[in-house]
């Protein structure tokens, strides 16, 4: 028996397609390298041409005795039933670790010249019989065991540099537009394997290994391999129903895979890829079109597209610059599908999410708030939070982006003339989301009020508390005192003639959030306290300062910001004091919180400089600096 023959059958399409997706071990070894491992390989020429009727007899023998003996120890069925030859294949798989621990330059460079000879009578095969694939399919099999093979490499990144110095980078290139799409698959897969994180970050990051990654594609980049990589994107058929189908399906993921390692790998790779590929508007049609027959069902790579598009605008500014209005657009129509029904599936629900977080990316920025103003993007979310279904929630989330003004002393990207532009998008958003009636869904939800499924939802999604609460702060920020707007706002905290009851339970519900913040902040303070054995200095301050923004500092100071607009009417700020009282609160905590936060937006570092109860500004000065 030829030891080619357990790994590679007879070559057919369903053969070259299969595992795509798994590592390979690489190619069969050769009967030289398992004899010279020492796995129990006997090569035929070595035994003798003639048995003699005598050995045959005794080998029958012996092997009656064995199968008797392995009977005796438990049955016929505790034998594995593997001969010699085939134990020592599975020997040398045991062992294949061992082998990949030798590579080095001279391995690399029989890969490549293995590749090199595939390549060629590749494309002669091809050239000669353009019209029969059954002359050329050995040929083709020979190729995607070459590049396979390639793989072994990710367990020593750092001698990727041997591929650019022997040329084969123009080649592996040139194999992403091979006619045969597996091909592609091949080597885009390679790509994968070696910009995935575990190929350079198993151990303990390593500067050198990341760097040699990094070079590596560098390297291909120069050689067009995203523009390459590009145009192979764009030829895959995900629609079809055969395996050929299935295969670009593949194709598709294994090329999001890569661009996701590169954001992991280098931020500035990546965004060299998307420019390179058009991938933004690849993605903008990916992301809502569905490839599930008849139906109106999410598939895996529109899900993971929506994904990707996420991680790329959280990931890079310039490409949150670069999407344009259309952008924003074809994404509010994604979010609108939802409206009226809350995903069965979970992948629909990733995709809706996914849909949220890359809206939330783009209007942080002044073009993107102009363009959500444009595609009626306010309109939409107070749509959506009529409805009892997850968008209310998800969309509070946007609506807090929308109106919250990036601070430039945090991001370093926006000047003073941009941020202005930015406040005057939010102040139009806010006072459109107010004239859309929209300040009655929202108290509705901070409220939780709806039936037995939002109840449900409310419990899944309890950061909608935070989302709430800021935007009612922004909205009383962002609309000029003594305005109508901006008494509709206040009018939900104070009596009045038409509702002289339900102020109170607002102000209620926002002082109990006040409470309940504060008994988290004071617990994460005194934790890290407890915790830390550093003397108190500028480390150990901002260590307590962030565990006191992961337990949820920021969503307490902007109920500060609220109670402190609320409190100038009297009768308001009676009842507030008296609720504060019972937790053991009082409106001078309000204040102490509220000036940390104004000087810790004003200061470079984390951590704002100390206030005590002897210098503290009262609640009008303090919302006038905020």
């Amino acid at each position: 028996m030829d030891i080619n023959d357990i790994f590679n059958e007879t070559v057919t399409h369903t053969t070259l397609n299969a595992g795509k997706n798994k590592r390979k071990l690489g190619g069969a070894p050769s009967m030289r390298e398992l004899k010279e491992g020492g796995y129990g390989i006997v090569d035929s020429s070595d035994a003798t041409a003639k048995r003699t009727r005598v050995e045959d007899a005794d080998d029958t023998v012996d092997a009656a005795e064995e199968y008797a003996s392995s009977d005796n120890e438990g049955g016929r069925f505790f034998s594995d039933g593997l001969t010699a030859k085939e134990k020592g294949v599975m020997d040398w798989v045991d062992h294949a670790d061992e082998l990949d621990a030798t590579l080095n330059p001279a391995s690399v460079q029989r890969l490549v010249v293995r590749l090199e000879r595939a390549v060629s009578k590749n494309t002669t095969d091809r050239v000669s019989h353009p019209d029969a694939p059954e002359k050329f399919v050995e040929s083709e099999a020979e190729l995607d065991e070459a590049i396979q093979r390639l793989q072994l490499l990710a367990n020593d990144v750092q001698l990727l540099k041997v591929l650019d110095d022997l040329g084969a980078l123009p080649t592996l290139v040139g194999l992403v537009a091979h006619e045969n799409a597996d091909i592609a698959l091949d080597v885009i897969q390679l790509t994968v394997e070696m910009t995935a994180e575990d190929a350079w970050n198993s151990e303990g990051e390593s500067p050198e290994e990341r760097a040699a990654v990094i070079a590596f594609i560098s390297d291909m980049a120069q050689n067009e391999f995203f523009v390459v990589l590009g145009q192979n994107l764009r030829r895959l058929n995900e629609g079809g129903e055969s395996s050929e189908g299935e295969a670009d399906r593949q194709g598709v993921f294994q090329t999001l895979a890569l661009i996701e390692n590169l954001v992991s790998l280098d931020v500035s790779l990546a965004e060299q890829a998307v420019d390179g590929m058009k991938l933004l508007d690849w993605l903008q049609h990916r992301v809502a079109k569905s490839f599930v027959q008849n139906t109106t069902q999410v598939d895996s790579n529109q899900q993971y597209a929506a994904e990707i598009t996420s991680i790329l605008l959280q990931a890079s500014s310039k490409l949150r610059e670069q999407a344009g209005s259309t952008f924003i657009d074809t994404l509010l129509q994604c979010l609108a599908k939802y409206r009226k029904h809350t995903p069965d599936e979970d992948i629909a629900l990733e995709h809706l999410e996914n849909i949220v977080e890359s809206i939330c990316m783009l209007v942080a920025t002044a073009r993107g708030k102009q363009a959500f103003l444009e595609a009626e993007g306010v309109e939409l979310l107070v749509l959506l939070q009529k409805q009892p279904q997850v968008a209310r929630l998800l969309s509070l989330k946007i609506l807090d982006y929308a109106l919250t003004p990036p601070s430039p002393n945090r991001t370093g990207e926006t000047s003073n003339t941009e941020t202005a532009n930015v406040d005057t998008e939010s102040r139009a958003i806010a006072k459109r989301y107010i004239d859309a009636l929209g300040l009655k869904y929202l108290f509705s939800t901070l409220m939780h009020h709806g039936k037995s499924n939002m109840k449900k939802l409310y419990k899944a999604y309890p950061e909608s508390d935070e989302r709430a609460v800021n935007c009612i702060a922004w909205l009383l920020r962002l609309t000029e005192t003594g305005t109508p707007l901006h008494w509709r706002v206040l009018a939900k905290f104070v009596p009045s003639p038409a509702d002289p009851s339900s102020w109170k339970s607002h102000v209620d519900r926002i002082v109990e959030l006040n409470t309940a913040y504060s008994e988290r902040v004071k617990e994460a303070e005194d934790q890290v306290q407890s915790d830390s054995d550093l003397e108190d200095g500028e480390g150990s301050a901002e260590e307590r300062y962030l565990s006191r923004m992961d337990a949820g500092l920021f969503t307490l100071q902007m109920t500060d910001t609220v109670i402190a607009f609320v409190a100038e009417e009297e009768q308001v700020k009676e009842h507030i004091e008296q609720r504060l009282k019972r937790k053991g609160r009082s409106l001078a905590d309000v204040c102490l919180e509220l000036a940390e936060y104004i000087a810790t937006k004003r200061s470079d570092t984390l951590t704002a400089p100390a206030t005590t109860t002897g210098n503290v500004k009262d609640l009008s000065t303090l919302l006038l600096e905020l």
